[in-house]
């Protein structure tokens, strides 16, 4: 029974891990938005108030994949870890 509830607290975990790293990324974009705007207001060219947004999504896409896939490759040595144990 331990044993069960142990993996559905950390499953839960890890989609509250996933969930946060998705909004980390609109967060992002979201500051792109703003950082646009505020660019647009100080008479910056064209070119880059149409690129603040799409720069600041990618980083934070490259970051949701860092963040994500080193949560997968610390999550696949706990378990294999454990299988050793036991086996």
């Amino acid at each position: 029974m331990k044993k069960i509830f142990g993996e559905g607290l950390r499953d839960a975990v890890l989609f509250g891990r996933v969930i946060g790293a998705g909004l980390a990324v609109a967060g992002y974009a979201f500051l792109g938005v703003y950082g646009a705007r505020w660019l647009e207001l100080r008479g910056y060219p064209g070119w880059l108030v149409s690129a603040a947004p799409a720069a600041a999504v990618v980083f934070g896409l490259w970051q949701g994949w860092l963040f994500l896939a080193r949560l997968t490759r610390r999550e696949k040595e706990e378990r294999g870890k454990g299988t050793k144990k036991g086996g």
